[in-house]
Formats: structure tokens, sequence, C-alpha cells
């Protein structure tokens, strides 16, 4: 534990510190790990869940280094070294409106199967560009040693750097974990009480969704076998040399998946030792401030205000024009001021009401006693700051695990989803007045709130004590589940019914042929007493 951290989270006299110093370095040995910490997903939202771990690992005396895609930048953390990647949000190419709209749209049937290709293709691009950049590869050609990989687990790419700096492997994710994920380290999943968050699904499924819940779990699974695995593993030899292991084979070895998971946003589902459900990572009561001129709005806003934004990654000034022009419409008509998270300096036809900003402190104006209303995609990061901070949403998701989410607002009685489909003017104005006029939503969300926070530590001192824990035992291979050293037709009990179902199918035909003899005895038995009544 180091001087650093004990100071940040005591305020004591110098005496009093000189002591607790002392009884620290008696009572507990000190023991420092060298953490390497890779990221790799271009997300502000997604490396907001990481950046508290890795500044407090580096505040407990362990030394960090981050590959960190959105740098601290924060010279107090002398433990800390960040290898700058925040120039490749630059190199992401701008999406255009055709294939913005192909996203926008709730995907049918088939589509969900497309939208994962793509989505699986484009992330093996994205590794590979990863990879090639400069100062990942003096990661990778270095010889730096560490204690344990902590990786983002998309997928487990990035748990080639345990295998080259042969040491325990963590993945983690800043949501929940897709069926692969979860398969990695042998954790059940059923496609009905626990399906894929990645499917266009709510918490009650119908018959439509389990058909397309149980297709994907078998599809998504062969798909990544087949096609993506393969793939990355092509890369991993690319970078790191011809004689590291199959990727397929490194995942395996994971000691713990964090996942950041709360147990009121998403569905209940059975999580083995090895899974670490986190939740309340951030410390969302911690803000930054808002612009003098923003601030100013609404202090002002008697009446109210709405947020509206789509987070990081969707800006909401790519919409296709008639989402743009219903939303304006729709708020020009309402008495109530709106904040718009809007990229570009200038918004056509803006409304009186509304005030626009390229970058919003979300967390800060959400806590500002004035916003009523949040209309937000339904991303994880926006659903527990919203929640935290009592504001009810309406939801509009588009992608992953965004229609869950909106659904558990649905559920819990603090949001309205709405389809981009659906998006008129008329589906959104009677959306806000409902919200804004009811105040049972907002009684809700506060009900919400205390299930979420009630718990017995949060989801960062979970997170490090769990690291830690790995670090102390240099792995977790107890805590690994039987299912993955069982080979899949004996996880599936195939060998089981190839053994029972013959033998009961010939029982049955046993059977089958005695009440048949039993039947025709009893009838020859009948039909020689009728006779003898006769004679």
């Amino acid at each position: 534990m180091s001087f650093l951290y004990i100071k940040s989270r005591l305020h004591v006299s110098s005496t009093e510190m000189i002591l607790c110093i002392l009884f620290t370095l008696v009572a507990v040995p000190a023991e420092s790990a060298n953490i390497l910490f890779a990221t790799s997903f271009l997300s502000v939202s997604h490396q907001s869940v990481f950046q508290p771990i890795w500044k407090e690992l580096s505040l407990r005396g362990h030394n960090v280094t981050a590959i960190a895609l959105n740098p601290l930048h924060d010279k107090t953390l002398t433990n800390l070294t960040e290898i700058d990647l925040n120039y490749m949000y630059a190199q992401k190419k701008e999406v255009s409106k055709k294939w913005l709209r192909y996203f926008l749209e709730k995907p049918g049937f088939l589509q969900v199967f497309l939208k994962d290709i793509l989505i699986t293709y484009l992330f093996s691009i994205m590794h590979d560009n990863y990879f090639q950049q400069p100062v990942v590869q003096n990661i990778i050609n270095g010889d730096q040693e560490f204690d344990v990989v902590i990786a983002e687990w998309l997928f487990p790419t990035l748990g080639a750097f345990s295998t080259r700096f042969k040491c325990p492997l963590i993945g983690i994710t800043s949501l929940g974990a897709p069926i692969p994920a979860l398969d990695s380290v042998g954790n059940p999943s059923h496609p009905v009480y626990s399906p894929d968050h990645n499917l266009p699904i709510g918490r009650e499924l119908s018959l439509r969704d389990r058909i397309l819940s149980t297709l994907y779990a078998i599809y998504v699974r062969v798909h990544y076998h087949l096609f993506v695995l393969p793939r990355e593993d092509k890369t991993v030899k690319k970078y790191f040399g011809r004689d590291m292991p199959y990727i397929g084979d490194i995942e395996r070895n994971i000691s713990l998946l964090l996942l950041n998971r709360n147990l009121i946003i998403h569905k209940i589902m059975p999580v083995y030792p090895a899974v670490i459900e986190l939740g309340n990572v951030r410390p969302i009561k911690v803000h930054k401030p808002l612009s003098s001129e923003l601030k100013d709005f609404l202090d002002n806003s008697k009446n109210g205000v709405v947020y509206f934004s789509f987070g990081s990654n969707l800006l909401s000034s790519e919409l296709p024009e008639e989402y743009i022009q219903a939303i304006i419409e729709t708020f020009a008509k309402l008495p109530y001021n709106f904040v718009w998270k809007w990229e570009k300096d200038v918004l056509p036809g803006k409304p009186k009401n509304v005030f626009i900003q390229k970058w919003v402190s979300q967390t800060a104006l959400l806590a500002h006693p004035n916003v009523k209303l949040f209309i937000t995609q339904g991303g994880l990061q926006s659903l527990e700051e919203t929640i935290t901070n009592h504001v009810p949403i309406i939801g509009i998701p588009s992608h992953s695990d965004q229609t869950m989410n909106v659904d558990t607002a649905v559920k819990y009685g603090f949001g309205i989803c709405i389809d981009f489909e659906d998006l008129t003017v008329e589906t959104l104005e009677d959306a806000i007045l409902r919200i804004m006029r009811n105040e049972s939503y907002k009684q809700n969300v506060i009900k919400a709130e205390k299930l979420m926070n009630d718990l017995p530590t949060n989801g960062l001192n979970k997170a490090v004590w769990w690291i830690e824990y790995v670090i102390r035992h240099k792995g977790a291979p107890h805590l690994r589940s039987p299912a993955l050293d069982i080979p899949w037709y004996q996880y599936l009990l195939l060998d089981v019914f190839a053994l029972v179902v013959p033998i009961l199918v010939v029982l049955i035909y046993i059977y089958y042929k005695i009440m048949k003899w039993l039947i025709l005895l009893l009838k020859n038995c009948f039909s020689k007493n009728v006779k003898t009544k006769k004679e």
C-alpha cells in the first residue's frame, strides 16, 4: 500500500500519517506488482470504466502500464505509465449515411446475423490496426516483465499479451459479455433466461424472440470458432510470432472475467466463481464543471430541461435528415428547454429553447435539479448516470445491449422506449409529455437507484480486490470451470444420448412386441371361450 494511496484516502495529521504508515508496513507486507492493462475499443464511454481501475491500482502501489485510448494524463500518479493511443480516434473512418441508417435500424430476424458478421469483421480490422501501432510494438518486443495482464475482452485477441509475458490473464468488459466470452470461462448461458446481450430483444421474450435467441446461440458459436478465432489467430501470429499458441487455447487459460454488470440493469444469470460481476465501477458523483453559459441556461430553465444525447459513439449531427427535423419540430412545440449534444457548430433551424454543445459533462448536467428527462440511446454508462441522478429516460436504442437496457427502464417504470423507425413528432412529443407530467417516473427511478447502489462494496473495490487476488496466487486455476476440460459432445450429453436412446428404443420395441403378443394371446383365449360357450 503506497503513501500516496493512504494520503488520498485519509484526512489526518502528519503524526497520524506516520503512525498509519508504520502500522501498515508492519501489519501487511507491501507487495507491488507490474500490471499491463490493455484496451482496444475506440469509445470514450467504454474506456471510462477502465480508467478508475488502473488509477486505483497505481494508487495502491502497483506499477501499472496502461495501453490507453483515453489516458488520464494525471502526473500525480507516479506508478502509472500510459501508452497514449488517443490519436487512433482520428483514424476512424467517417460512417456514411447509408451505413449509419443500417446501424440505426432495429435489425430484423436475418439482419441480426448479418450485422454480427459485419461487426466482428470490423473488430478484426481494428485489432490489426491496433497491433501495428509503433507504441504497441514497443510493448510486444520490449523486455518488460509483468505479473498479470488485464485485457479488454471484446475478443480474446489482447490475451496474447499474457502468453508473451508468461503471466496470468484477466479479461474485463465495460458492459456484459457475449456468449463466446462466457464460453471462454465455461460459464453456462441459456437462450431464454440469459440471451446474448447483443440481441435486439427485451426482458420478456416472445416466441419469436426465443426462436431468434436459440438460433443465435448456435450461430454465434459456429461463426466464432470457424471464422472469428482463426482470423484473430492470424493477427496474433502476425505481430507476436508464429510460435504463439492458438488464440482459442489462450482464451481458455483466463483466470478471471470481470464484467461491468449491474443486478438491476442486466438480467440475472448464473455465474461461475471465475466470473465477477462488478457494477458501479465509475465514481459517478464526481463531476467535471459545466460551462458558465450552459449553467446559466440550466439555472434559468424554470419549466424544466430535457437533455438529448446519443453518447460518444453515435453522433446526433449525423442522423438522417428526417429524424433531425422531427426532433427539432418536437422541441420547438414544447414549453421546456432542451440541451442537445450536437457535434457541429451550427444546428440549422435551431429553436430558441434549444442549447447546443459539442461535448457535455453529462454527470454534472444530469445532477442539475432542473434536468427532468434524458433522451438517450440507452448505453450502459448513460443508464447508470441517469439512475444515480434520478432522471427518467426516453430510450431510442440502436445496437448492442441498448435494447435490453432501455427495456429495463420500461420494466422498472422510469422510461419509455421509441424505436428509430417509429420516431416521429407525434411519438416523441407524446413520450416527453407523459414523463414530464407524471411524477411516477421520477419516483420509480429513485426506487431503482436505491436497489442499484445498495451493495456491500462498489465495483471498483471489487475489481481491485480480485485483480490482487490473481496476483497473490499467480493465477486462479482453482476457479477454472470443469466445463472447459470436457469435450463438447460430453458437455451436450451426446454420448449419453447415443447410448441411452438406442437402449430405450430397443426396450420400447421389446415392450411393444410383448404387449402385441399378450393382446394376441388374450384375443385367442377370448375367441376360444366364446366358441366353447356356443357349442
